[in-house]
C-alpha cells in the first residue's frame, strides 16, 4: 500500500540509514483538506489500474479543498455575509496601514449546498459504478445524514422547495426513503416556492424574508399554544429585511459607536447617534429633532 501511495512506486530495500523508504507517503480521511494536495491517493491512482475507481473521491476532494487564493475567493463568493445566526460579523485584515474591515462569510448559500451534495452523490454513484466487489456498495454519506441534511434545509434554513429528494434521485435514479417519520409534510412545496421566487426576483432579501415568514407560520400552525412565533417572526425581520451592503453599513456603524463609547469618547457617540436618527427620520432632521434614547436598534 505504501509503494503504491509513493509517486515513483519505489519500495527499495533499506541496507542502511541513507536508503530512503517507501514510508514518506501518509493515509488519511480521503476528503481531508488540511493538506493542499493528496499525494498519497494521487500516486495509487496513477501506479495502480485497479485504483482508478478511486478518482472521484480525488475530484471531490480537490473540489473542498480552497488554499489557493483563486479558490479561496470562489469560496467566499458562495457563502453568505452573514454568520449561522443572520447577524453580521465584522473583522480587520491586511497589514499596518492597509487594513479593511470586511464581513466574516458565513455558512454555503443555498445554490452552492445543493452543488456540494449532487458532486458527492455523483461520486458515490460512479464509486459503485466501477469499484471492486468489495467496495460496490460504499457509502459516501447514510440515509441518516441525508435526513438531517434535508430537515436543516427545511426547519433551519426554512427552504420548503424540499430539494434534497430531487437531487438525490436525479443523481442516484432511486427514491428517497427517509427513515424520519413525518419528514417533508407540508402545506408549502416547489410549486409555491418557485411563484415566490418569480414574484420577488428583483429583490432576493424580499423572497428570503416572505419564505422565511411563511415557513415560520407554518411551524406554529399545529402547536396549541403558540408560544415564541412572535420572537420566531421578529428574527425573520431582523435578519433578512436588510440589504448586504445596508447589512454591512448597519454593522459598521454599530462598530464604530461601540469603539466610541468603550474610548469614554461621549461627543463622538452623540454626534454618530444624531447622525443616525437624522437618516432614519428626515422628517426630525429637518427641524433639529433629535432622539435621546441609545443606540437604535
Amino acid at each position: 500500500m505504501y509503494r503504491g501511495a509513493t509517486a515513483d512506486n519505489e519500495c527499495p530495500l533499506v541496507v542502511d540509514t541513507s536508503t530512503p523508504s517507501c514510508g514518506s507517503s501518509r493515509f488519511g480521511c480521503w476528503v481531508c483538506t488540511m493538506v493542499e494536495r493528496d499525494k498519497s491517493m494521487e500516486a495509487m491512482i496513477q501506479n495502480d489500474d485497479e485504483k482508478e475507481w478511486m478518482q472521484p473521491l480525488l475530484d471531490l476532494r480537490d473540489e473542498l479543498d480552497f488554499r489557493s487564493d483563486e479558490k479561496l475567493e470562489r469560496d467566499r463568493q458562495n457563502r453568505d455575509f452573514r454568520r449561522l445566526g443572520g447577524n453580521v460579523q465584522l473583522f480587520e485584515r491586511g497589514e499596518s496601514g492597509q487594513k479593511e474591515i470586511v464581513p466574516i462569510p458565513g455558512p454555503y448559500k443555498k445554490q452552492w449546498r445543493e452543488h456540494l451534495l449532487r458532486q458527492l452523490l455523483k461520486a458515490q454513484t460512479e464509486v459503485r459504478r466501477n469499484a471492486p466487489p468489495n467496495m460496490e456498495n460504499i457509502s459516501l454519506i447514510s440515509l441518516d445524514e441525508l435526513s438531517e441534511i434535508r430537515r436543516i434545509w427545511l426547519e433551519d434554513k426554512h427552504e420548503f422547495d424540499d430539494a434534497l429528494p430531487q437531487i438525490y434521485l436525479e443523481e442516484t435514479g432511486e427514491i428517497f426513503r427517509d427513515p424520519r417519520i413525518g419528514a417533508g409534510n407540508s402545506y408549502l412545496g416547489t410549486d409555491e416556492w418557485e411563484l415566490l421566487e418569480e414574484l420577488c426576483q428583483d429583490d432576493p432579501m424580499h423572497f428570503e424574508l416572505v419564505t422565511k415568514l411563511l415557513d415560520t407560520e407554518r411551524q406554529y400552525r399545529m402547536m396549541a399554544r403558540r408560544i415564541g412565533i412572535y420572537d420566531g417572526l421578529e428574527k425573520c425581520f431582523r435578519t433578512s429585511s436588510r440589504s448586504e451592503n445596508e447589512a454591512i453599513s448597519r454593522a459598521l456603524y454599530e462598530r464604530k459607536v461601540k469603539q466610541s463609547a468603550s474610548q469614554g469618547d461621549v461627543q463622538e457617540v452623540i454626534k454618530e447617534l444624531t447622525e443616525e436618527n437624522s437618516k432614519q427620520n428626515p422628517f426630525a432632521a429637518r427641524f433639529g429633532i433629535t432622539k435621546s434614547a441609545g443606540i437604535p436598534s
